[in-house]
Formats: structure tokens, C-alpha cells, sequence
């Protein structure tokens, strides 16, 4: 089945935490706040060791398994933010990109004509200004998504003042609207002389004329904001331009200045571009759903781990089935000890009248997993120990002699893994995120790399090995052998 899109479900809680609740569009449905009853937690109690990292990866099969999809990421969102032993990776902000390179760089010209345009306004040379206004202002235009809206609005406000300040009071009256237009939060503040200006300008949008803007946005989940604050997809505004911007996780931001008429309503089609990040990703959360649907956990579900610093791996599938059913399949991976926890099959009804249903037995379902996860690392982290009290103490320092004896292998100390990142073509974080060329790596080096030969073994150790691999047979093997961590 084709894969339609990823949903990135779930945001780290101090994310969630530094933002202001958002409120919900219409036909979009509100997260889940209710864990099940039968948590985890109620069963093996408030867990106070290391946390295992942990991020959810859910995917859609098909049309009309979109919207049941986000109420089984609601009912996995509740469990996960609700187990202490997990710490929820924000995979949203790593996703997550303001802008392209050249987007940036068109922001940043801006910017810098701002700095010039001030300079000259000091010495009040307002048509220097102006230009220099003009010209940041139309810069900014061509890199919007990696402007803010505040600070666009600001830059029209200074072009506003300088232009009136000139002596041009129409086009300064134009720019003036827009200006407060743009500031629907009322932030904006003029210089003295145009401070009168600013508040006419006000004052007319109170009576403006009304429009409807009414937009369609692919793929789903998106957020839509006008003039800075987080609307819907259908609002009303004054007619007139307004500043329209979409983003999502995983996707480049969509930025424009829309003018609005008041005579008939505004339809605009927005469909967001998949940056490299999340095409790749796509491909690899594929992978891994068709890995454990067939009770695996291979070199996809590794690559999940890797990228993200994960512990734990939750994959799940939706697939629409006959009769108005739908299939759901949770598998939860220990990707330190390369094992798959469990899997969890479900057939649930989606008629449009069973969501509360759907996300009961889905929670039930992840609270079991949860659970066996809890057991069975319990159980791992009592082995060694047991082992050791049943082991004789004679064997101890023999032991530690074997130990002293054994070759060093040269380059065999341990090296600290590599730090994962975000995208294999790279995502490069200083004070804003923008989408960059791949760099070359090591990896893509046609020099040869020489390897260094492992010290022979002595003929002791090789009679102790045969012996040990000959008493071992199929009883010595762990299940692991052939998991697969190549890329």
C-alpha cells in the first residue's frame, strides 16, 4: 500500500509547556488528556530510574484512515506522556525548518537595508530612508517564511513613517493601514510625528469592510496563521492585504501577503512541500511498519532509533478494512537489546460514532505493551545479578585471570557513538533552522582506509573456544544473532 504521509504525533512536554494553549479549528479534533485507568503506573508504580527515550511513529495506509489515525496518536500520545519510566522525544522541533537557505539569505538582505535605512533616518534623510525601506520591505517578500511576522510589520511601519515623513501622505496613508492590518495584537508603535497617523489608521480599520478568506491546506495537521495569530482555515478579516503563513513538522512553511476583496470570498489552495528530512524518514517509518508487522525489528527500525536517540521504538500502522473497520497494528522495539517487546493487532469500528471507543481499546492496548516492556527489563536488569551470587567463588579469580591474559586487539578501546542527526541531507540549528546542501562525509571519501589485523589468539583459547561453541548449540543462541544494523 502507498504510503500517504507521515503523522508526527507527539511534542516533548517541555515544548508543550513553554507555549500557550492553542485553540482547536473546527473539524480538527483536541488531544486526549485521559490516560486509561489501568496505566502502567497503577500496576507497577511510580517508576524513579533512568528514562528510556522514547518517540512514536504513525502511519495512514490509505484515504480514510487519516482521521482515525489521529485518534489512535491521541490515545499513544496519553500513555507515552503519562509513563514515568519514558522521556517523549520532541520529534516536531527536530523535524522542524523556518526556512530554504535561499529564503534565508533573502531575509537576511532585508534586514541588513534595515539597519541602513535606520541610519539614514537618524540624519533624516527620509527618501534615502524610504528606499532603503522600500527595498528591505521587498526582500522580505521574497523570503517570508523565514521572516516574523511582527517583525515584517514593522518594517512596513517604518516605511510608512519615512514616506509620510517625506511628504508623500497618500502612499503613506496605504502603508499605514497595512501596518495595522498586520498588527491585529496592536504591538506597533510610531515615532512621534507619525504616531497620529498610526492611530487614524486604526481608528478607519474599525469600520473597514469584512472578507472571508477560505483555505484548503495539504497535508492535514497543518497550522494556519494570519497576521501572527493561529486561525483556522476559514476566517474573517478586513479586507485588504493580510500576512498568511502554514507550517508543519517535516514540511518547508508556506508564507504570502494575500489581498482580500470584500465582494466575494478568498479561496486559496495551499499544499506544503516534504523536506528531505521527512521524504527520507517516510521511507524509513515504511520499512520499519512492514519489519514488525512480520515480527521483526531490522536495520529501519534501527535507523529510527539512531536518528532520534531512542530507546524505545513504538511503529504502528491504520489501514482502512471491510464493514467499516479499520486495522491497527502497534508494535513497541527495545532498540538497546534489539528486541521487539510485543505487538498489538486491533479491528476496530470507524463509523464517525465509536472515536471514544477506538481510543479505549488503543489505550488498553499500548498499557499492555508498556507493561511488558516493564517486565521484561526488570527481569534483564535481575539476571546478572543472580548470576553472580550463583556463581562459585573459586571461579572469581580465575576469572580475572583469563581476563588479564586475553590479547588487546589494536583500536579496540570503545569510541563514543556519533551524534545523530536530524537529516541525512543535514539540518543546521544556530539561531533559526533553514534547509542546507548535504555535506560530503566520510563515508563518500574513495580513499582506502587502512585496517588493522586482530592479534592472533593463542592455542589455549582456541581449544577453550571449540569447547564452549560445541557445548553451546541451539540452546546458546540469544534470538539476536541476526539482527541486521546496516543502513
Amino acid at each position: 500500500m502507498r504510503l500517504l504521509f507521515l503523522l508526527v504525533l507527539l511534542q516533548a512536554v517541555p515544548a508543550l509547556a513553554q507555549e500557550e494553549p492553542e485553540s482547536v479549528p473546527e473539524g480538527e479534533i483536541a488531544p486526549s488528556q485521559h490516560p486509561g485507568s489501568d496505566s502502567p503506573e497503577a500496576v507497577h508504580g511510580k517508576y524513579e530510574g533512568p528514562k528510556r527515550r522514547v518517540q512514536a511513529f504513525l502511519i495512514p495506509m490509505d484515504e480514510g484512515a487519516r482521521t482515525p489515525t489521529t485518534r489512535v496518536g491521541q490515545a499513544v500520545e496519553a500513555v507515552l506522556l503519562h509513563t514515568s519510566r519514558y522521556e517523549v522525544v520532541d520529534l516536531g522541533r527536530a523535524l522542524s525548518v523556518e526556512s530554504t537557505a535561499e529564503q534565508a539569505l533573502s531575509a537576511d538582505a532585508g534586514r541588513a537595508l534595515l539597519k541602513e535605512g535606520n541610519a539614514a533616518a537618524a540624519s533624516k534623510g527620509w527618501p534615502e530612508a524610504a528606499a532603503k525601506y522600500q527595498r528591505a520591505v521587498q526582500e522580505f517578500d521574497k523570503g517570508l517564511p523565514a521572516v516574523g511576522p511582527r517583525e515584517y510589520a514593522d518594517a512596513v511601519l517604518r516605511l510608512a513613517t519615512a514616506t509620510f515623513m517625506g511628504g508623500e501622505d497618500k502612499p503613506a496613508a496605504d502603508l499605514f493601514a497595512l501596518a495595522v492590518r498586520l498588527d491585529p495584537q496592536r504591538k506597533l508603535v510610531a515615532d512621534e510625528a507619525a504616531a497620529p497617523q498610526l492611530e487614524q489608521a486604526r481608528a478607519q480599520l474599525t469600520g473597514a469592510k469584512r472578507c472571508s478568506l477560505e483555505m484548503d491546506v495539504r497535508p492535514a495537521g497543518a497550522r494556519v496563521f494570519v497576521d501572527g495569530e493561529l486561525r483556522g482555515q476559514h476566517v474573517e478579516v478586513p479586507a485588504g492585504k493580510h500576512l498568511v503563513k502554514v507550517e508543519r513538522a517535516g514540511f518547508y512553511p508556506y508564507a504570502e501577503v494575500l489581498d482580500l476583496s470584500p465582494r466575494r470570498p478568498t479561496k486559496a489552495s495551499i499544499t506544503l512541500a516534504a523536506t528531505p528530512t521527512a521524504a527520507s524518514l517516510n521511507q524509513i517509518i515504511a520499512g520499519a511498519s512492514d519489519e514488525v508487522g512480520r515480527g521483526a525489528a531490522g536495520k529501519n527500525v534501527a535507523a529510527l532509533a539512531q536518528k532520534f536517540s531512542l530507546d524505545r521504538v513504538l511503529v504502528g500502522s491504520v489501514r482502512s478494512a471491510e464493514e467499516a473497520k479499520m486495522s491497527i497494528t502497534l508494535a513497541l522495539v527495545d532498540e538497546g537489546a534489539h528486541r521487539l517487546v510485543g505487538v498489538k493487532s486491533l479491528l476496530a469500528t470507524a463509523d464517525g460514532t465509536d472515536a471514544d471507543q477506538i481510543e479505549a481499546d488503543v489505550t488498553a492496548a499500548v498499557n499492555k505493551l508498556v507493561s511488558q516492556d516493564a517486565e521484561e527489563s526488570t527481569t534483564a536488569t535481575d539476571k546478572p545479578a543472580a548470576a553472580a551470587a550463583e556463581k562459585p567463588a573459586a571461579e572469581a579469580p580465575k576469572a580475572a585471570t583469563e581476563s588479564a591474559r586475553k590479547p588487546v586487539m589494536p583500536g579496540a578501546a570503545e569510541k563514543p557513538a556519533p551524534s545523530p542527526t536530524a537529516d541525512d541531507p543535514g539540518l543546521v540549528s544556530h539561531e533559526r533552522k533553514v534547509a542546507v546542501p548535504a555535506s560530503a562525509t566520510a563515508a563518500d571519501s574513495k580513499e582506502p582506509v587502512a585496517k588493522e589485523a586482530p592479534a592472533p589468539a593463542s592455542k589455549q583459547e582456541n581449544k577453550t573456544k571449540k569447547k564452549k561453541d560445541k557445548s553451546k548449540g541451539i540452546q546458546g543462541k540469544t534470538g539476536t544473532e541476526d539482527w541486521d544494523t546496516d543502513d
